[in-house]
């Protein structure tokens, strides 16, 4: 079976899914939680073969920009997946499950081949844990942008369709700083891992990679540091979470997108 045949009836799931959650979270339809589930499940699973088929081979791999952007957007699926069985985190699929389709259709269609063979122990490890720790920050940033629209309705005293939707605000925040905290423990590990692989920083085309990943792991810090010290929540998180996301974002994305798309250099 080929890559779009997985990948479209994938991406159809993810759009309904998303359609039915935003027509409860609106006040249109009743809780359908089990029909939202059911419907990403099904994407999920269609996901995953997508994944097997065209980034899985033997002891090859393929990392091409967006092959790993295709494995980031199902991480992200698959943890708001279980998140959502004991977290109110349900509305977040609104924004990230069309996300999730978009990347794949994309990923399917412009299909791009980079291929490591043998790689190291260590080496896979970070990278897995550098896919999970943008997978978590892409959910605390869409979770930053419901805070600081939750913010706003309540400084409004407009306390119907998405605040009331929504949890607590006290709820998002700390939510919100749940996922900040685990993206930082998984990002850190990723960074403690795949420095001893840098040989050369310039040959091996990472020093914007690194810079922008060092600012990213910094701003985050900053908002920990704020938040033990100041206490800050709300809409000063959320601004600090969505600049840190996206320098994260750079840092792979960036670098990558520059590397194999512009200047057609296949990363080291």
């Amino acid at each position: 079976m080929s890559g779009f045949a997985l990948a479209a009836p994938a991406a159809g799931f993810y759009i309904f899914a998303a359609f039915v959650q935003w027509l409860v979270a609106t006040g249109r339809r009743q809780n359908s939680r089990g029909l939202v589930r059911s419907c990403t499940a099904i994407a999920a699973l269609l996901h995953i073969g997508y994944v097997a088929a065209t980034m899985f081979k033997g002891d090859e791999i393929n990392l091409a920009f967006l092959q790993v952007g295709s494995l980031i957007s199902l991480v992200i699926t698959l943890l708001l997946l279980f998140s959502s069985w004991r977290k109110p985190v349900d509305n977040l699929l609104i924004g990230l499950l069309p996300m999730a389709a978009v990347i794949l259709l994309t990923a399917s269609i412009f299909h791009q081949i980079v291929i490591f063979t043998e790689l190291s122990y260590g080496l896979t490890w970070h990278i897995l844990l550098s896919i999970l720790a943008y997978s978590t920050f892409t959910i605390a940033s869409m979770q930053a942008v419901l805070v600081m629209l939750q913010d706003q309705h309540l400084r409004k005293h407009q306390t119907r369709g998405l605040v009331q939707a929504l949890p607590s605000l006290q709820t998002m925040d700390v939510l919100l700083f749940e996922m900040i905290w685990l993206g930082m423990i998984l990002l850190t590990a990723a960074f403690a891992i795949g420095w001893p692989h840098v040989i050369d920083i310039k040959g091996q085309h990472l020093i914007h990679k690194v810079a922008f990943g060092c600012i990213g792991w910094l701003v985050f810090a900053g908002l920990l540091f704020g938040r033990y010290r100041f206490g800050w929540r709300g809409v000063i998180a959320s601004r600090w979470t969505l600049v840190g996301t996206g320098f994260l974002v750079m840092s792979y994305f960036g670098s990558r997108f520059v590397l194999e798309v512009i200047l057609h250099v296949s990363p080291l």
